[in-house]
């Protein structure tokens, strides 16, 4: 049993790194799992900076790893309704969109400070 990324980015029988961390974690584990040649899923946000993006896009493409980021909303049914919407023209010509996708499970007053609701860790 592996508890420590580091650890299990240099495992030999393992293709594959799939990066659920908190987001401040994100590149940290891009590059060091890029540099042990693991192809890479990371969940969004990709990084706290758009510098951090690039040199983390910089380290899989020197490694030469597939690498993608999880857009795990894509495919809710709002969201799709949204993009038939647009697709369509039924809403005329878009010029810009901003969205909210607004959850519950945080409005409990008892619901503990995970790293999610901290905006220096998860970056929004």
């Amino acid at each position: 049993s592996v508890t420590d990324w580091r650890d299990l980015v240099k495992r030999n029988d393992i293709d594959l790194i799939d990066i659920n961390a908190p987001s401040d974690a994100h590149k940290e584990i891009v590059v060091e799992a890029a540099l042990h040649g693991k192809h890479l899923f990371c969940e969004k946000p990709l990084a706290l900076s758009l510098a951090d993006s690039r040199d983390m896009l910089q380290a899989v493409e020197e490694a030469g790893v597939r690498h993608m980021i999880g857009f795990n909303y894509r495919f809710s049914p709002a969201v799709q309704l949204a993009k038939q919407l647009v697709k369509s023209g039924r809403l005329g010509k878009i010029y810009h969109f901003r969205a909210f996708f607004l959850q519950d499970w945080v409005m409990d007053p008892s619901f503990p400070l995970v790293w999610r609701l901290q905006k220096e860790v998860a970056g929004s």
